[in-house]
């Protein structure tokens, strides 16, 4: 069975932390509870297990924006997603620049906050891209068994191809292979999906060095030169999903009141 993520909900309105605990229950998540951004920290150091945490910014205490840095001191990982049903702007935007996973206002959106929670929990799709079979085999599934979901091709062509059918987030490619090298086929994985998050790779430093130069400034994040560990791989996917936080929604239909 599937292990669901654990959220905390954080609110002093004791009836809607009762009924969001009830919506995320039934939907299969563990949950647990805070009144205010105190007591969210207190619980957060007695037991850092928590995924995401939704956070009121307004609360007695400690406000959720100061609930929200000290628990990133705690753990920078944890994804924060702040509610309010005022205006805090400037408090929101220094949030979300300082590594909030999002922000929504109430009344907030259940089947909006739904989708950000599961964006939060589930780890981005993944592209590998290599003509080395056995290389492409292990790097698939080092990442599958650290959680990752992975796809993976063995030519140019065929990681376009998967890129239109998939929605992977970030990309791994080899810069030398045949009909198609990794350079072009980062400017086409761009031309399908120009938010993608791509690196390059190559067991040929000195010989590609000239050619990573010539390619565009925004190409590919960074290159990797094999052998390379995994650890460089997975801080790579962690940087990305800091990339993806900052997410700010409005207002939507069928909402949970204040």
């Amino acid at each position: 069975m599937e292990e669901r993520a654990n959220i905390l909900v954080v609110d002093d309105n004791a009836d809607l932390v009762n009924t969001f605990s009830l919506i995320l229950k039934r939907k299969g998540y563990n949950v647990d509870t805070a009144e205010d951004g105190q007591a969210a920290v207190e619980k957060f150091q007695k037991s850092n297990h928590f995924d995401v945490i939704l956070m009121d910014i307004i609360m007695p205490r400690m406000n959720g924006v100061e609930a929200f840095r000290k628990i990133k001191e705690l753990n920078p990982g944890v994804k924060v997603i702040l509610m309010t049903a005022y205006y805090e702007e400037e408090q929101i935007k220094e949030a979300l620049n300082e590594g909030a996973y999002g922000a929504v206002h109430k009344p907030v959106s259940i089947a909006r906050l739904m989708e950000l929670i599961g964006e939060a929990t589930v780890n981005p799709q993944v592209l590998i891209v290599d003509d080395d079979d056995d290389f492409r085999c292990t790097m698939s599934r080092a990442l599958e068994l650290k959680g990752f979901r992975v796809k993976s091709a063995g030519s140019g062509p065929e990681a376009i191809q998967l890129a239109r059918e998939k929605d992977c987030k970030i990309a791994f490619i080899d810069v030398k292979m045949p009909h198609m090298d990794g350079l072009e086929t980062c400017l086409k994985l761009k031309e399908v999906n120009p938010s993608m998050f791509t690196v390059m790779m190559t067991g040929y430093r000195y010989e590609v060095d000239d050619v990573m130069q010539k390619a565009p400034a925004d190409i590919a994040a960074t290159c990797l030169y094999k052998p390379f560990d995994l650890s460089q791989v997975v801080n790579l996917l962690s940087r990305f999903s800091d990339g993806r936080q900052g997410k700010y929604e409005g207002q939507r239909e069928h909402t949970a009141r204040r």
